[in-house]
């Protein structure tokens, strides 16, 4: 009885498990395109990008204003009124919304 079940099961249901394994393959194919196609590119924000701009030696306040007018963010490092470095450095292209590393001290001579 086992083995006329199993022979009947696997005869009738071969091209119901081959119509199933396609429409999933099929299914997946169409996900992973529009994947690729609607999301990544809102994902990578294409064609959204700005050059940091020249900040070293204004102070801190200034610097800041100018950051965020240029659709960037700023974290500023150590203490102090000047800004005596930026990463990444000025002149650099990157996406709108980037947060920008901008180095302080008292004394504008140290790098």
């Amino acid at each position: 009885m086992k083995i006329r079940f199993l022979i009947k099961f696997s005869k009738k249901s071969f091209f119901e498990w081959f119509l199933a394994f396609s429409f999933a393959g099929i299914l997946f194919f169409i996900t992973l395109w529009l994947v690729v196609v609607l999301y990544l590119p809102y994902y990578t924000r294409h064609g959204k990008e700005v050059e940091v701009p020249y900040v070293i030696g204004l102070e801190r306040d200034k610097a800041a204003r100018i950051v965020m007018e240029n659709g960037l963010r700023y974290t500023f490092l150590g203490r102090g009124l000047y800004v005596i470095k930026t990463v990444p450095e000025a002149g650099t292209v990157v996406k709108k919304g980037r947060r920008i590393k901008l180095t302080l001290s008292d004394r504008l001579s140290e790098r």
